[in-house]
């Protein structure tokens, strides 16, 4: 069982929304404005919006016989919760720079009904749909973790999978239903711990619509695609064994093989003598190698190329774990690897042996 399985947190409002960037009380115009109405209301609570991650209050107001008035500006739409001083329940609302109204009772804000915003109204949707599904996933992983007897946890996770299986697959259609929605990227990213692949994850995304893309949850599924197979390498360079910067788009033109290994690594030492023939058998092929080191010492580092024969070029900020560019391709274990073809796109990773070998003759025949 995944270890994934058992820290299982699916992420709704703890995502992280900062540096959305915030104007108190702009303008009605140019920002958000939520009209609201409390009944049962005294005249002297206050009524906050606070940001969904880290709680700040966004803006305030008095709310005067229960009336209130809330503005500000965002650069983009997010999650922020509705509270009152003295109430310990708060509304969730998914807000963009739209005029909304809200009407409710105060002491009871979760079920305040609020117009205006087809952002919101998609919110709602999505938890009338998944809160539920999410719930019965943590309450199954619950039960998993405790679970000593070997039948009835295999009996829960079979469950769990059922269960999971379903949350993906209504998430995906609620993307496609709403394709172009802020809300459908919060449905993908909300269950793409529980998928099976990237290749899931990518499949997903692709559903969206730019403006579900471009969103605070759209980013972090960006992210998260970074490296895999059919996307375009990212850029980077980092100095090499002469201190000269190296960049990945001086190799543009020829099939490379970025290669992610260390001198300390033993299993990138045992994998050394396969990348050295493979690049013997393709060099006059239009292909090439370019090491990447997670090294901390640069005579380690120096020994290691010159006691394995490996004759690229190579490149390392000494940086060990905290290398620049596995940290841009997340990276998180060694000996590992991208295959980038001519015109910069990943066609292969973590190809290794005998494998490394059969997928250069089909691409350089």
């Amino acid at each position: 069982m995944r270890k994934g399985l058992l820290l299982l947190l699916l992420p709704v409002l703890g995502m992280a929304q900062g540096g959305q960037g915030f104007v108190m009380n702009p303008p009605a115009a140019s920002g958000f404005e939520i009209k609201g109405t409390l009944t049962g209301a005294p005249d002297t609570i206050t009524v906050r919006l606070l940001d969904g991650n880290d709680g700040h209050v966004v803006t305030s107001d008095k709310a005067r016989k229960g009336v209130f008035t809330l503005r500000g500006k965002l650069n983009e739409a997010g999650i922020m919760q509705l509270a009152v001083n003295g109430k310990p329940f708060m509304l969730d609302i998914f807000i963009g720079n739209d005029k909304m109204t809200l009407t409710g009772d105060i002491n009871s804000l979760p079920a305040a009904t609020i117009k205006g915003s087809a952002a919101q109204d998609d919110y709602q949707v999505f938890k009338t749909r998944f809160n539920n599904q999410f719930t019965t996933l943590r309450t199954l992983v619950g039960m998993i973790n405790p679970e000593k007897d070997p039948a009835k946890k295999d009996s829960l996770i079979q469950v769990y999978n059922q269960a999971k299986n379903v949350i993906v697959n209504n998430a995906i259609q609620f993307a496609r239903e709403k394709p172009a929605s802020v809300v459908s990227s919060l449905a993908v990213y909300a269950v793409m711990p529980v998928m099976g692949s990237q290749d899931e994850v990518a499949n997903a995304f692709s559903i969206l619509q730019p403006a579900a893309k471009k969103t605070i949850f759209g980013r972090e599924i960006e992210g998260k695609l970074i490296g895999m197979v059919g996307t375009q390498a990212l850029e980077f360079s980092q100095k090499d064994v002469d201190g000269k910067l190296v960049s990945l788009s001086s190799f543009r033109g020829k099939y490379v093989l970025v290669d992610f290994w260390a001198s300390w690594c033993r299993p990138c030492r045992a994998e050394n003598p396969n990348v050295v023939n493979a690049y013997h058998a393709f060099k006059n092929k239009n292909f090439t190698v370019l090491g990447v080191s997670l090294d901390q010492s640069k005579p380690n580092w120096l020994e290691a190329i010159r006691a394995d024969g490996l004759t690229w070029t190579h490149v390392s900020d000494l940086q060990y774990w905290n290398n620049a560019v596995a940290q841009l391709y997340h990276i998180q274990s060694i000996p590992a690897n991208l295959l980038i073809d001519p015109n910069g796109k990943i066609v292969a990773r973590d190809i290794r042996g005998e494998e490394l070998q059969q997928k250069l003759r089909e691409l350089l025949k």
